[in-house]
């Protein structure tokens, strides 16, 4: 298995979260990329283009027969598998520039987003060998992509860098007094750019900062640390923790690595 992440530059930073690379060889079990939602759009460059999509409780299953796809409006736990090798380049992007790319997807599921500058770029980064060369050819990539956030996307960023800030902690009222704006003002003009609304997102923020921090410290119990996330009711964490991962907590990190392929 090889599995590397590089952050962007600063300048890119304000569009492109990060890029990573991913291949599980055939003789690797299970073949099978567990995936998290993260409120983040990615663009996924597909070197078999096979395999299939799973997702919802009862594991629905999409074929994916893309070079270039991106995954839209669907229900977790999900997971991707192949039948062979699975090598993956993603592309992801900070949350603001999510409607930038994608505000004009129509259908859910796995999507083709493939255009020519993309299976260019699919057909580059697998030609190329050196993990490090592949993120060089990523940085031009995202150098070619850049735009110039509008007023609307940087109200977004600074939302989203507080919300990070705060690990999540932090209700739509305290962005309301502290942004001094109405939350439907907020949660208009989020939704428009992130395309999740904004209670979702501060939601998946705690739950995912929450499962990183129980990845590095496993000895601290779910109960005190469903407390320290600001959880008093058991049954109001396991219910946002479903939303987020898909299944219980427990479950979760009985499975942990697994799940936390990338985000731990």
């Amino acid at each position: 298995m090889i599995i590397s992440a590089h952050q962007p530059n600063e300048t890119l930073g304000a569009i492109f979260k990060e890029c990573y690379y991913l291949q599980l060889d055939a003789n690797v079990e299970p073949r099978r990329i567990p995936v998290i939602d993260d409120c983040c759009y990615d663009l996924v460059f597909f070197k078999e283009a096979s395999g299939a999509f799973y997702f919802g409780e009862d594991s629905r299953k999409v074929a994916i027969r893309s070079k270039v796809f991106t995954i839209h409006l669907v229900t977790p736990p999900y997971r991707i598998e192949a039948a062979d090798s699975l090598t993956f380049f993603t592309v992801k992007l900070q949350p603001w520039a999510n409607a930038h790319f994608f505000s004009s997807l129509q259908k859910s599921g796995v999507v083709d987003i493939a255009d020519v500058q993309l299976l260019s770029f699919h057909e580059k980064v697998f030609e190329t060998e050196g993990v490090p060369d592949k993120f060089s050819l990523a940085e031009q990539f995202m150098t070619d992509k850049m735009v110039e956030l509008t007023p609307s996307m940087e109200l977004v960023r600074e939302l989203c860098n507080y919300i990070y800030e705060k690990q999540g902690k932090v209700t739509v009222n305290q962005l309301s007094e502290d942004f001094n704006k109405s939350r439907q003002y907020l949660g208009k003009v989020f939704k428009k750019e992130v395309m999740y609304p904004l209670k979702k997102f501060i939601i998946t923020v705690r739950i995912l900062d929450l499962v990183r921090f129980r990845a590095k410290n496993p000895d601290v119990s779910l109960t005190q640390l469903s407390y320290d996330y600001g959880y008093f009711d058991q049954a109001h964490f396991i219910n946002d923790f479903k939303k987020v991962c898909g299944v219980k907590p427990l479950q979760f990190f009985n499975n942990l690595p697994e799940f936390l392929l990338r985000h731990a």
